[in-house]
Formats: C-alpha cells, sequence, structure tokens
C-alpha cells in the first residue's frame, strides 16, 4: 500500500506512525507551517471540569497514547511525553459538589483522586472552594514532538516540505503530480477549510493563544487550572492560557489574549512572573467536537483525518489508528466520528 498524507501536525504524524506499522510506503507533504500543533500545551486531561464529567472515550483514548506516545519516544530518542497531575481549584461550591458526587463511582474513579482535608485546604489564596487532583493527566511537549518527528521523517526522506497543489491531484484516481496512490489522506488542520474536496464539512478555525512565563515563586509541583491553566515545564518557566477566538486564521498574538490570560491567571496565582513568549494558533474545530474521519463520498480514495480540536493530542493516536483499520480492513469508523453525519454538495 502507498498513502500520501498531506499535513504533518499532531494527526498527520500520528497516521504516518500508524501507516508505516502497517508496513505502508508513505510520503507526507507539509508546508512546515504548522501553527496549531507546536504551539498547543499538549494537555492530556481526562476530565471536563465545567459538570466534572469524563471527557469522550477516555478509558480508550489515554491508555492507547499514553503506549503510542512511549513508543514514538523510543523510535525518534527524543523525550516529549510526561505525566502531570492537574489541580483544580474550584469555581464554586457546585463545581466541589459535583466532584463529591463522582468521585467514587466506578466510571471516575480512575481518574479523581478522592478529596482529602489537604485538597480541601490547599494553601493557595486563591483557594475559596478548596480543590482536587485529577489522575492519568500527562502533556506531550509540543514544540519538541513536532520536532522529533518531522527529524525522523526526513531522515528516511519521508517528507516533502511544500504546499500542497490541488491543481495537480486527480482526485477520482488518487494521483499526484503523476504518482499514483492507494489513498491520498488530508490531515491539514484548519487549513482545510480551503480544501475544495472537504469544503462542505463544517470544520471552524478557532483562534488560541498561549504564555509562556517564568517565575521564581510559583507553585510547580503539579498543574493548577481555574479559568485557564497554569503548566510547570521545569526551571521556573510555564505555560498559561488558553484563549478562544472563533472563526479567524489569524496567527498573531494580541494584546486581547494577552490581557485575557493576565486576568485569569489571577484565579489562580498572585505571584509575579515575566513573560517569555506570546504565540498563537488556529485549532481546526467543529461544532458537535467531534472529529472529522472518513471516505470522501464521491472519491473512495481520498480521505480526511481532522477537526480534532483543543483535545488533538489526547485523540490522534487511536482515532488515526481507527481511520487506517477502516482503510485497509473496512472496519467502521464510530458515527460520532465519520463524516457522513455531514451532509455532502459538491457545489457547496
Amino acid at each position: 500500500m502507498k498513502v500520501l498524507v498531506v499535513g504533518c501536525g499532531v494527526a498527520g504524524i500520528c497516521l504516518a506512525h500508524e501507516l508505516l506499522q502497517a508496513d505502508c510506503e508513505v510520503q507526507l507533504i507539509d508546508k512546515g507551517q504548522n501553527v496549531s500543533s507546536s504551539v498547543a500545551a499538549g494537555i492530556i486531561n481526562p476530565i471536563v471540569f465545567r459538570r466534572m464529567t469524563l471527557s469522550w472515550r477516555v478509558s480508550e483514548f489515554i491508555p492507547f497514547a499514553y503506549n503510542r506516545y512511549r513508543e514514538l519516544e523510543h523510535k525518534t530518542g527524543v523525550s516529549f511525553f510526561h505525566p502531570l497531575v492537574i489541580r483544580r481549584l474550584f469555581a464554586s461550591e457546585q463545581e466541589l459538589e459535583f466532584w463529591k458526587k463522582k468521585q467514587n463511582l466506578p466510571e471516575y474513579s480512575d481518574y479523581m483522586e478522592t478529596l482529602t482535608k489537604e485538597d480541601l485546604e490547599f494553601p493557595l489564596e486563591q483557594n475559596t472552594f478548596g480543590t482536587a487532583r485529577v489522575k492519568q493527566a500527562s502533556y506531550i511537549d509540543a514544540k519538541g514532538f513536532i520536532r522529533a518527528n518531522r527529524d525522523y521523517f526526513q531522515s528516511k526522506n519521508l517528507l516533502l516540505e511544500e504546499n500542497f497543489n490541488h491543481d495537480e491531484l486527480n482526485p477520482a484516481e488518487a494521483v499526484y503530480k503523476g504518482t499514483r496512490y492507494d489513498f491520498i489522506v488530508f490531515a491539514e488542520g484548519k487549513d482545510s477549510t480551503y480544501n475544495p474536496l472537504f469544503g462542505y464539512l463544517p470544520l471552524q478555525q478557532t483562534k488560541g493563544e498561549v504564555l509562556t512565563i517564568r517565575s521564581e515563586t510559583m507553585y510547580s509541583d503539579e498543574s493548577l487550572n481555574r479559568k485557564c491553566f497554569l503548566l510547570p515545564l521545569g526551571n521556573n518557566e510555564f505555560k498559561a492560557g488558553s484563549t478562544y477566538v472563533w472563526n479567524t486564521d489569524d496567527t498573531i498574538p494580541t494584546e486581547e489574549g494577552l490581557q485575557t490570560i493576565t486576568e485569569n491567571l489571577k484565579s489562580i496565582t498572585s505571584e509575579p512572573y515575566e513573560v517569555l513568549e506570546h504565540n498563537a494558533g488556529v485549532r481546526p474545530t467543529v461544532l458537535d467536537r467531534r472529529p472529522l474521519l472518513g471516505l470522501h463520498p464521491e472519491y473512495p480514495k481520498i480521505a480526511i483525518a481532522n477537526g480534532l480540536g483543543a483535545k488533538g493530542y489526547m485523540l490522534a493516536p487511536l482515532l488515526m489508528n481507527e481511520l487506517v483499520q477502516h482503510l485497509f480492513e473496512g472496519k467502521e469508523i464510530p458515527k460520532d466520528s465519520h463524516i457522513n453525519r455531514f451532509a455532502y454538495s459538491k457545489h457547496s
């Protein structure tokens, strides 16, 4: 099997490794400007804090991602996967009660630490309603992950750094620039909105901004979360964010984004800090918060792998495995991930 993967962000990288593991001949094309996957904090969090619910399919995604990232560390010779404790500073009495009700339920107990007196009395001045700890969380050093995998693919002559030219694609035959492929898979992130084959899908461009900061006095043993995240990176450095601005392709950091994160950080810490970097990326999101996977309804050799949103680093390993099984073995993609949940119109 010979497969062309368009895009080398987290989805394209995980897809390419799944294909290589299936003994496929793989070619990647990427223009070298994937901002979102490298800017992301890369946090893998099993809990949705608003109502203390479990993230979608978390019991499948987390163990699969853990194993795959360890394998990719070994493969690339670079360490980028880091276990993490997330401490939620409750924003209300209601959040505390949600946690209390769910912490001992069988499906939740793997991800929620049982509240202790120390959690409730955690010594931060912003702790007004108590705190709780999330289990089985982790983070990916996103910039290191992207760089390590691009270097790996380049060392194998598998990655072309150039723009994909749709004028040179024959989608019916899966031929690109005169080369025939068994499948061509578009994993372009936000740029899928400009893809003439998949423009009918309701992919949104959602901008997010993050800060890298330094502080000698901030608490750095765990990642703190309320209104925003504060992720310790070591050496007194932290990532903080993020923001959400919908329907924009703009990756320029803004003063408004800086002020939003700065204000939200006050709900976590009052310690002084220095801003080292201010970055922005654009996430590929879908209104129903589910990915876009599957073969094009008109061209059976053309596929898409997109819409992973803010949870891309948790979702990508298993979703790309499921897509490969669909392409080669005919295994059905779960309905809530399949693009056929959206009506196709070649004129849209």
